[in-house]
C-alpha cells in the first residue's frame, strides 16, 4: 500500500504528465528512425525522408539531403523503401520479404531498448530521494513504456494488413515485383479498388495504390477508367500533404487535371498543396508533369519544353525499365501537346 501511495504521488501533476508525455513520444520516435536508418543497409533497403520535429529532409537521385518545408509535428519520422536500383541481382519477391523483415525487426529492437528503459526508470525511481526528479523520472519510464508497445501494436498490425494475401497493400506488392522483375504494364491485368473488392482497405493502402494503377492505365491508354480511380482517391484525400503516399497523389491528381481532364483550378489547387516538394524534384517523373502544368495551366510551352528536356536528360539513371519505358511514353505525350500547341 506504502508503494501505491508513493506511486499516485508520483503521478499526481498533470501538467508533468504532459510534458514528459512528450519527452516519451520523442524519445521512442527518435530510437525508431534511428533502428531504422542503422538497419537499412543490412535489409537492402534506403532512406528517403526524414522529418525532425516536423523540418522534413529528402534525399535525391545524387544522394543529397534537400530540405523541404516544416509543419507542426512533434517527434521523428522516417520513411525507408526497398533499394531495388542498387540491388538488381536478387529477386524482387525476397527483397519486399527484406521489407517486412526490416519493419519487424526495427519495432523489436525498438521495443527491448524501450522497455529496458522503462525498467531502469522504474527501478531508479525508487532510489531518489527528492519526490520532484522521481516524478520525472517515472512519468519518462511510464510514457516510454506506453509509447513502445503502442508503436509494436502499429507495425504488428501494418505488417499484417499489408502483407497478408488478401489486402490491396499486398495486391500492390506482387505486381511492384512483377514490375521491377521486368514485366511491362501491357502485360499486366491491373484492376480497380472496386473490381478488387477486398473486405477493408486502409486509406494509406489506396493511397500507395493509386500511383501504380494510374500509370498502368496511363501506358495503355485506359483513359476512361481514370475518372473511377481518381474519385475513389480524392474522396480520401485532406488539404494537407502529411505523408510520401499523400505527396506522389497529389503529383498524379495534378498531372490528370493538367492533361488528362484539362482543368487549371483543380490542378493549381493540388500542385499549391505540395509546392515545396514538386518544384525540388528533378526526377523525370516530376519534370514531366510540371511540363504539363506549364503548358496547360499557363500556356507556357517554352517553359513546358524546358521541363520536357530536363525530364529527358535524366531518364536513364531513373528507377527500372519499366518506370523508364513509361516516361519516355509521357515525354513524348508531353513533346507532342507543345508542337500542337503552338501551332495552334
Amino acid at each position: 500500500m506504502e508503494y501505491l501511495r508513493y506511486i499516485n504521488e508520483l503521478i499526481s501533476n498533470p501538467i508533468l504528465d504532459v510534458l514528459m508525455g512528450l519527452v516519451g513520444l520523442i524519445l521512442v520516435s527518435g530510437l525508431f528512425v534511428l533502428i531504422q536508418t542503422v538497419l537499412c543497409k543490412a535489409f537492402c533497403a534506403k532512406m528517403t525522408d526524414i522529418e525532425v520535429f516536423g523540418f522534413k529532409y529528402t534525399k535525391n537521385r545524387s544522394g543529397k539531403w534537400e530540405y523541404r518545408g516544416h509543419r507542426v509535428k512533434i517527434g521523428f519520422s522516417g520513411v525507408s523503401v526497398v533499394d531495388f536500383e542498387n540491388h538488381p541481382g536478387i529477386d524482387s519477391e525476397k527483397l519486399i520479404k527484406f521489407d517486412k523483415d526490416h519493419m519487424l525487426v526495427t519495432g523489436i529492437l525498438t521495443t527491448v531498448i524501450g522497455l529496458a528503459i522503462s525498467a531502469g526508470c522504474f527501478i531508479w525511481t525508487f532510489n531518489i530521494y527528492y519526490l520532484f526528479p522521481a516524478m520525472l523520472v517515472f512519468l519518462l519510464g511510464f510514457w516510454v513504456l506506453i509509447f513502445t508497445v503502442g508503436r509494436l501494436v502499429l507495425v504488428l498490425a501494418t505488417i499484417s494488413k499489408i502483407y497478408s494475401k488478401n489486402s490491396l497493400g499486398s495486391y500492390q506488392m506482387r505486381a511492384i515485383s512483377l514490375m521491377r522483375s521486368g514485366v511491362s504494364y501491357d502485360k499486366m491485368d491491373l484492376k480497380s479498388v472496386r473490381e478488387l473488392n477486398f473486405k477493408k482497405v486502409w486509406e494509406t493502402e489506396r493511397k500507395m495504390y493509386f500511383p501504380l494503377y494510374f500509370q498502368y492505365l496511363d501506358y495503355n491508354g485506359f483513359y476512361d477508367r481514370m475518372p473511377e480511380a481518381v474519385n475513389d482517391v480524392e474522396r480520401i484525400m485532406n488539404a494537407a500533404a502529411s505523408s510520401k503516399p499523400d505527396i506522389v497523389v497529389y503529383m498524379y491528381l495534378t498531372y490528370y487535371y493538367s492533361y488528362h481532364c484539362p482543368t487549371p483550378s483543380r490542378a493549381k489547387e493540388y500542385y499549391h498543396r505540395i509546392i515545396n516538394e514538386i518544384e525540388k524534384d528533378t526526377d523525370p517523373n516530376a519534370m514531366k508533369i510540371k511540363g504539363f502544368y506549364e503548358l496547360n495551366c499557363f500556356g507556357n510551352p517554352d517553359k513546358a519544353r524546358e521541363c520536357a528536356m530536363k525530364a529527358l536528360e535524366g531518364l536513364e539513371t531513373f528507377s527500372v525499365p519499366v518506370e523508364r519505358e513509361y516516361e519516355r511514353k509521357c515525354i513524348a505525350k508531353l513533346n507532342n501537346a507543345i508542337d500542337n500547341f503552338q501551332h495552334v
